[in-house]
């Protein structure tokens, strides 16, 4: 079985799901060049953000195409400021033309798979709600208490959060979700740099994730991905 995988982001999202995918799936191999996809293998493409990312689609396909090793193509990008629906539309529509230009047979064996983080990655790991069970320090700030007070994200699903509260303002919904998780993980204990996701990383953060989809309706966008692992 072999991966690839073409995301929006540099950092967070190309050093999380390669943390993600070897908790999951630990006998891959990543590797940098497409023709070295050989056994159990996963290339991961930074897309360059939105909507660079859509140049980059063709060559993987390209790719697929010539090498004709890939089992699972995702392609993994936030909605942003989209709805999940709109930018899901959008990305399907790119790539449907791009199969037919490259030349993608109908009898291609790829499973091609769209992952729209909604609204942000951010939003998914706001999905933790077991750390204020297994941790010892709390020290919640009043900007935290704020964000909790006008949406608990530890019992109401985050991806349904689409607003900021009246006395703080930020740019994008996104922005606000990425505030919330910092202030967040900082009260209790915890740090959060997007250049270097060390506690998202890390296996008990995505069993806090995982259960969290099991138990609730909650993080459907992240449980679509979970869904398709799963099954593989």
């Amino acid at each position: 079985m072999n991966l690839l995988f073409l995301v929006e982001g540099a950092t967070t999202e190309y050093q999380i799901y390669r943390a993600w995918l070897l908790h999951l799936l630990p006998n891959l191999k990543f590797v940098a060049r497409p023709e070295d996809n050989t056994n159990s293998s996963c290339r991961i493409i930074i897309g360059g953000g939105y909507p660079s990312i859509f140049s980059r689609i063709e060559s993987c396909l390209a790719d697929i195409k010539k090498f004709g090793n890939i089992d699972y193509f995702f392609i993994c990008l936030d909605s942003e400021e989209e709805t999940y629906q709109d930018r899901y539309d959008e990305v399907n529509d790119k790539l449907e033309t791009l199969k037919v230009k490259v030349g993608i047979e109908q009898s291609q064996t790829t499973k091609f798979h769209i992952i729209i983080q909604n609204c942000c990655m951010e939003t998914w790991f706001l999905g933790n709600a077991e750390i204020p069970l297994k941790s010892s320090t709390e020290n919640r700030s009043r900007k935290f208490l704020a964000f909790k007070d006008h949406y608990n994200v530890l019992v109401d699903d985050p991806e349904m959060m689409t607003d900021h509260p009246p006395s703080h303002s930020y740019r994008t919904k996104a922005k606000f979700h990425k505030a919330y998780l910092n202030e967040y993980l900082r009260g209790f204990g915890l740090g959060y740099i997007q250049s270097n996701p060390t506690i998202i990383a890390e296996k008990e953060y995505l069993e806090a994730l995982i259960e969290r989809c099991r138990s609730t309706n909650h993080l459907s966008s992240l449980k679509y991905l979970l869904d398709i692992w799963d099954e593989m």
